[in-house]
């Protein structure tokens, strides 16, 4: 009966520490794509930002 007891205890034991790997991955996961949307989110309004730049230029040029 004791190393049925021990048998579970440690069969219970592997789960919750393999449940609680899995949720810090999901966790981690999350936290990293709202900074990566936030880098990529600043990086694509300076991309807008300079090909007006760039568009303003040309039509500068091409006026008389």
């Amino acid at each position: 009966m004791k190393l049925r007891v021990t048998l579970t205890s440690v069969v219970v034991g592997a789960y919750l520490l393999g449940l609680g790997m899995l949720a810090g991955l999901v966790v981690d996961h999350m936290l990293f794509d709202r900074q990566r949307a936030m880098v990529l989110g600043r990086y694509e309004e300076a991309l807008r930002q300079w090909h007006a730049y760039q568009i303003r230029i040309e039509k500068a040029s091409m006026e008389p």
